[in-house]
């Protein structure tokens, strides 16, 4: 008699015929998730322009088309947090330099408008 049986009789199993077998694990699957959907945005609305910055930089070279009077859509979808805070912040200072304007279309969609124009709203 070895060891093993001596366990085996401690916990209740009395026979010889019993084996310690060793489950085998199931392969997993890993489950991947595309947590960027691309999705088709659009390019303008109602013919103004609409950028979707992911960070400061895809932005700030934007400034001219206020100087040029083109107003534009930034769409921070994109951005997280403190970047959208980082750009609007960046923003703010030029609307107030530039005599410009900003408007809150959507939760994460704002148009900025060149000085002398404005919304129509119905």
């Amino acid at each position: 008699m070895s060891f093993m049986d001596y366990i085996y009789r401690a916990f209740g199993f009395e026979g010889d015929d019993v084996k310690v077998v060793k489950k085998k694990n199931a392969p997993t699957k890993k489950a991947t998730y595309n947590l960027k959907v691309k999705q088709k945005l659009p390019d303008e609305i109602d013919g103004v322009r609409v950028f979707y910055p992911e960070c400061f930089e895809d932005i700030k070279d934007r400034i001219e088309m206020l100087k040029k009077g083109t107003p534009f859509f930034i769409d921070f979808r994109a951005c997280s947090s403190s970047e959208k805070n980082k750009i609007l912040d960046y923003y703010h200072g030029v609307i107030d330099i530039l005599g410009a304007s900003e408007e809150i279309v959507e939760k994460n969609l704002h148009i900025f408008l060149p000085k002398n124009m404005e919304i129509e709203r119905d």
